[in-house]
């Protein structure tokens, strides 16, 4: 029988190409039963697998934090007639890290998921039964605005996919919903995330668990048994070994600390930020130095 071709779709810009090595290597470990070709959007001019057969590199300007996550709808239908070849499309944000075994079948939407899409629940809120506490954009002048009292699950903008049609139906929608904002001056609350869930929220769509996006600095709080459960983990930038996301984002050259006074810097930037009446500011000093416990 043959194996259901499958595009993995990777954005890597500036300092992100650091994640690259280690995911494309464990997709190719532990993603079963499919053909995979990975479409990266970079600007780095080498890196490993650069070369690889089933590596396409397309060439993508560095346009600074939000663009160069809210634009990614746009870099997708770039390739729209190209990817139109695979059964299947999944996107993966570049600190996704495969861990254990993932059959195909596993995330592939089925005939009663109509939209056709499979999208991985955002790994802090997996629990609540109140759609008015989750994060959502709420402001009616946004085209990813949900209203409150609506809404069952938020799921992360960190993977999502499905077949091939519907997601690409559904990059249409969002690409032209996110240049409307911007053309109006807004910039959604979690950016091309609230954007997905906005176009999720009324949909049947196949929801990912907890384990297909489990956050690595919370590993070390659960047993074995329940780690060898977990299927694909999300890499927690603001960790010193991938230097912050300050720096990854290329906001700083400066890497978050990796020493003994760490953890009581970030204590300081929690207690300090209590005091700052802007939200946005308070939110900027709270998580200077990040939080990888």
């Amino acid at each position: 029988m043959k194996k259901p071709k499958v595009a993995i779709l990777y954005i890597a810009l500036g300092r992100y190409i650091c994640f690259w090595k280690d995911f494309y290597e464990s997709c190719e470990k532990h993603l079963l039963n499919c053909d995979k070709h990975y479409f990266i959007w970079t600007d780095n001019k080498s890196f490993d697998y650069y070369d690889a057969k089933n590596v396409t590199v397309s060439g993508a300007q560095k346009m600074g934090w939000p663009f160069d996550t809210v634009l990614r709808f746009e870099m997708f239908l770039q390739r729209q007639k190209e990817l139109q070849k695979y059964d299947y499309v999944y996107f993966f944000n570049a600190n996704m890290l495969f861990v254990n075994d993932v059959d195909l079948a596993e995330i592939t939407p089925q005939s009663w998921h109509e939209s056709g899409i499979v999208a991985g629940v955002h790994p802090f809120f997996y629990k609540s039964d109140n759609p008015d506490i989750l994060p959502y954009e709420r402001r009616c002048q946004s085209t990813a605005a949900v209203p409150y009292g609506i809404g069952k699950y938020y799921v992360c903008g960190a993977f999502n996919g499905g077949c091939v049609d519907a997601f690409f139906k559904m990059c249409k929608v969002l690409s032209k919903n996110v240049q409307t904002d911007l053309n109006n001056g807004i910039e959604a609350i979690v950016d091309d995330e609230s954007h997905l869930n906005a176009y999720l929220v009324d949909k049947t769509f196949l929801l990912a668990g907890r384990a297909y996006g489990f956050p690595e600095g919370h590993l070390r709080h659960i047993r074995q048994k329940e780690r060898d459960l977990i299927k694909i983990i999300s890499r927690h930038k603001e960790n010193p070994k991938y230097g912050g996301v300050r720096w990854l984002r290329g906001q700083t050259d400066r890497k978050t600390p990796n020493n003994i006074f760490t953890p009581l810097l970030i204590k300081m930037c929690r207690f300090i930020s209590v005091f700052i009446m802007n939200p946005q500011k308070r939110r900027k000093v709270k998580k200077y130095f990040g939080s990888y416990s």
